[in-house]
């Protein structure tokens, strides 16, 4: 099931995009659950703790305090990879809004918007769905978690604790070294040690018994896994070029 958020300060339209989109999800048989915001700032703090939650977000760009396009700026700086679609009566928006990636920008009340909306919205849809193969769902605390397979740069398991790492942050929660193995194969990820697994993308150098990042980090190598290691760092590379 996707997510799609809709963001308006106008109830009416809000109430009006939810049919739209419902219908249309039917239409092409896709299951798909609305949240409903008023205003950026319910809805930056909705996903604040959970950045990736949203699948897919229509967001109005006039609006009160935080329009949509810093509301849109906030949750791509808290890592929202979720596909943005602007909805908006004015299109003198569009080039302050590139830097937030939108998928697409469409008029209110223009021509053929709802013929719009449907092509925008199955679009994102399909751009969705592909997403979901490349995250990696945490489940910590009693809440879930989805973290983009590229800002992975390795899994450390201790026991049955283990610690993901992704851009400047860490997470713990609960599996097995095999269990991860498994749910990344053919993601570009190796098991370096009976306690890592390393995203190949990160290699920067191989060493005897360690691992260089790009990050500047250091992780461990063990013997038995070198070989494969080498093997999978020289077949990705081979890939990139």
């Amino acid at each position: 099931m996707l997510n799609v958020f809709l963001c308006d300060d106008n109830e009416v339209l809000l109430t009006r995009y939810k049919k739209i989109l419902t219908a249309i999800a039917k239409k092409h048989d896709h299951d798909v659950r609305f949240s409903l915001f008023t205003s950026g700032e319910s809805l930056i703090f909705n996903l604040a703790d959970s950045p990736n939650d949203a699948d897919i977000i229509f967001l109005d760009i006039l609006m009160g305090k935080v329009n949509g396009i810093d509301t849109a700026r906030q949750l791509r700086a808290a890592g929202c990879t979720a596909e943005i679609i602007f909805l908006t009566s004015s299109d003198e928006f569009v080039f302050e809004s590139f830097d937030t990636s939108p998928l697409h920008y469409i008029l209110k009340g223009s021509t053929g918007e709802d013929a719009k909306i449907e092509e925008v919205f199955v679009r994102a849809i399909s751009l969705a769905e592909e997403k979901e193969n490349d995250v990696y769902l945490v489940e910590t605390a009693g809440q879930k978690r989805k973290i983009p397979l590229t800002k992975i740069s390795f899994f450390e398991i201790r026991g049955r604790i283990v610690t993901v790492h992704f851009g400047e942050e860490t997470l713990d929660f609960y599996s097995s070294i095999d269990t991860i193995s498994e749910e990344l194969k053919d993601k570009k990820f190796v098991r370096c040690h009976k306690s890592f697994i390393v995203n190949l993308q990160y290699i920067d150098t191989l060493h005897k018994n360690e691992l260089i990042l790009t990050t500047g980090g250091q992780i461990p190598m063990g013997s038995s896994y070198s070989q494969n290691v080498k093997l999978a760092f020289s077949q990705n590379l081979s890939v990139l070029f």
